[in-house]
């Protein structure tokens, strides 16, 4: 029976003495993509960054991204190629799964990935705030990441209006606003994230993602198909810039 006793103790009790002393929680990075491809063109290598920071990566898609131009291009190669063309949903659908692919390859966990189906074009801040004020309260520690509410495209400055106004009607949230690739030269960045030496293949798988055409399991290579010279200069880049 002492042995027993023993045998429990040297199990048992290191575990608890863990738990007590590990009190912090794990901090938890939330990231909000307008789009799919916004979580790996603008996003990416600072998703890599805490990753290998430790921090418990959670990504929101915000829409399916059905308004893009991509939908009549992808279309017209169908067509090109003798095959069914795709329905706006179908169209959706896809996005989604490239976006499902990315953010694996990024080393997100499916239980850590969100989907929404905000109007494409028409994301309004009320609604991204009723969404971020979500994942605050079923998250601990977070630190919330959006596009710059600066950015010109309408859905991305929604996100950032929305995290901007919730940290200044909230003051325990957090957050940084991230600027794409395109604006790097309009908007002032105050830092940057690159992508960690042992993730650089991941970032490139994650990239990669966009570009699988294969319409028989129905991917179109959207997001290459629809801002190729963005991919371009953020497989080259390899860096997220963002300002508080």
């Amino acid at each position: 029976m002492r042995i027993l006793f023993v045998l429990l103790s040297t199990i048992i009790l290191p575990i608890l003495t863990a738990c007590e002393i590990s009190g912090n929680e794990q901090k938890t990075s939330i990231f909000y993509s307008p789009h799919a491809d916004d979580e790996v063109l603008s996003l990416g290598p600072s998703i890599l960054h805490h990753r290998e920071r430790g921090d418990r990566v959670v990504v929101v898609l915000l829409s399916e991204g059905k308004a893009s131009g991509a939908f009549h291009k992808v279309n017209e190669k169908l067509e090109e190629k003798g095959l069914p063309t795709i329905t706006r949903d179908e169209f959706g659908a896809s996005r989604v799964s490239e976006f499902k692919k990315s953010v694996e390859a990024l080393g997100v966990k499916p239980d850590d990935v969100f989907v929404y189906q905000l109007p494409d074009g028409d994301i309004q801040k009320e609604d991204v705030k009723k969404i971020m004020k979500e994942m605050n309260e079923r998250f601990p520690s977070v630190t919330n990441h959006a596009l710059s509410y600066l950015d010109p495209h309408h859905d991305h400055a929604a996100s950032g209006y929305a995290l901007k106004e919730l940290m200044e009607e909230e003051k325990n949230i957090t957050g940084l606003f991230y600027i794409p690739v395109q604006e790097h030269k309009n908007i002032d960045s105050e830092g940057s994230y690159k992508v960690p030496e042992r993730y650089k293949e991941d970032f490139a798988n994650s990239l990669n993602a966009y570009k699988i055409w294969n319409p028989d399991n129905g991917f179109y290579a959207i997001g290459n198909t629809s801002v190729r010279p963005y991919f371009n200069s953020v497989a080259k880049l390899k860096e997220s810039r963002w300002h508080k």
